[in-house]
């Protein structure tokens, strides 16, 4: 998934995309639905407590986007009406207790809705996610790459019946640090996917990003380089300590790009190229091509005018290239240069701060991935490829990559899917917000496409 920016690079600029929910409450927790825009909804929790000092608090969760436990402040309860605001995401709710639950107004920069609250948590429906007895086996597993002084710890899911012709797969998580799940929203999308491959005779190894859960190492600070070495220690890892002979890739989104880094490695061995490559949701243009599209997508969901749009995204294309060509500073200063022609409303004041603070940012992945292509290695790997784009992907759409991906790599195997989204669910726009929401971890008809193509070049 990418995680890392795409989304944050807007939402700071612009109250309608309002990914964050909100809500209310008295004592305990009270959870509602958000109605956000005509498709989608976002279920919220407010979690009201008494300190030992007799002051009121409120957690706020949102748990269709993961988010848990956001401060809010209680400017007033009793005994049937409460009014919070959450400061961190702009929110206030005012509400009063009436037939066993809480009834107000919720509003969030120009959103103002109804909202009803009633006693309890959310219990997020997740059917695909397994469960036990599984019938395979599960290996807590750790491995070292020495190269960077970092341990990755990890899951090994076993078939029943295994021999070393088995295939194994080294799974690769999308951009932003995630667990061995790649688990976003109450989703496990790779459990999911290592379940249905072990029930069909596939081996997985899935670990948490370096920096993560219980790998070691500076996560933070790191490229899609650096995680494409972790990924050359896993598949080692299944060769060398496991015997396997026929192991493979498979990554989602940025993790797509690290498959193609390491397909395309010049030092043929044993150890060294996939033997397969599963890629799903794949970049196949530059970095910054792939974050300016997101924010162009992002912003029309948002019913932003076009010409405003189209001001951002041009603007959004210099910036970027003076910050690869030129560095930050140079970016920084420039700004008032590449805006001169923009208008002082509204949303132009925000947006032109918005493109302030991605050209000062120092963060060494963006600093990489926006000069970053993965052509060449797409073009140099010469192992089969299958490469899965969804139709309503708006965070690596396949109007953009796919075309890119046929042309470079021309015998791969590549399908677009009616219907789903980055995270190859089911969706009805794609939207970033919808995730959480939709119950579907990932569509059947992906999984079993996935063990075809595995099937076939056994």
């Amino acid at each position: 998934m990418m995680k890392r920016i795409i989304i944050a690079a807007i939402l700071a600029t612009c109250s309608m995309l309002n990914i964050m929910a909100s809500d209310d409450n008295i004592s305990g927790a009270w959870h509602g639905t958000l109605k956000i825009t005509p498709q989608v909804e976002l279920k919220i929790v407010f979690n009201f407590k008494t300190g030992e000092d007799g002051k009121p608090s409120v957690m706020l969760d949102s748990p269709d986007q993961g988010a848990y436990g956001i401060a809010g402040e209680v400017n007033f309860i009793s005994a049937d009406s409460v009014n919070v605001t959450v400061r961190r995401i702009g929110l206030t709710f005012t509400g009063r207790k009436q037939d066993g639950k809480l009834t107000g107004k919720c509003a969030q920069g120009t959103m103002n809705a109804d909202l009803e609250l009633f006693p309890g948590i959310v219990e997020l429906k997740r059917p695909q996610t397994p469960k036990p007895p599984y019938p395979y086996t599960i290996k807590e597993v750790r491995f070292n790459n020495l190269s960077d002084g970092v341990t990755l710890a990890g899951a090994l899911t076993l078939p029943e019946g295994l021999n070393e012709t088995t295939p194994a797969i080294v799974m690769i998580t999308g951009s932003g640090l995630q667990n061995r799940d790649e688990e976003i929203c109450g989703h496990k999308p790779f459990a999911v996917i290592a379940d249905y491959l072990a029930r069909n005779g596939v081996a997985t190894l899935r670990y948490d990003d370096r920096g993560y859960g219980e790998s070691t190492g500076d996560g933070k600070n790191a490229t899609t380089e650096d995680f494409a070495r972790d990924a050359k220690t896993a598949m080692e890892y299944l060769r060398k300590e496991m015997k396997f002979k026929n192991v493979g890739i498979l990554g989602h989104s940025e993790g797509a790009a690290v498959a193609f880094i390491l397909g395309a490695e010049n030092n043929s061995g044993l150890f060294s190229n996939p033997n397969f490559i599963i890629a799903i949701g794949a970049q196949a243009v530059r970095g910054d091509s792939v974050l300016i599209d997101q924010s162009a997508t992002m912003l029309e969901q948002g019913n932003m005018p076009a010409n405003i749009v189209s001001d951002y995204v041009e603007a959004l294309h210099k910036m970027y290239e003076l910050k690869i060509r030129e560095g930050n500073n140079m970016a920084v200063e420039n700004i008032e240069a590449i805006c001169a022609n923009w208008k002082n409303t509204p949303v132009h004041t925000p947006l032109k701060a918005n493109l302030k603070k991605i050209a000062a940012d120092n963060n060494l992945w963006l600093n990489f991935y926006i000069g970053f292509s993965p052509a060449e290695s797409i073009a140099d790997t010469d192992c089969p490829v299958f490469a899965l784009y969804g139709e309503k992907d708006i965070q690596v759409r396949p109007e953009l990559n796919m075309p890119q991906m046929q042309r470079l790599a021309p015998k791969a195997t590549v399908k677009l899917y009616p219907g789903l989204n980055h995270l190859f669910q089911h969706a009805q726009t794609g939207a970033v917000q919808e995730y959480g929401t939709i119950e579907e971890t990932i569509s059947p008809e992906v999984l079993q496409d996935i063990i075809d193509f595995i099937k076939k070049y056994k």
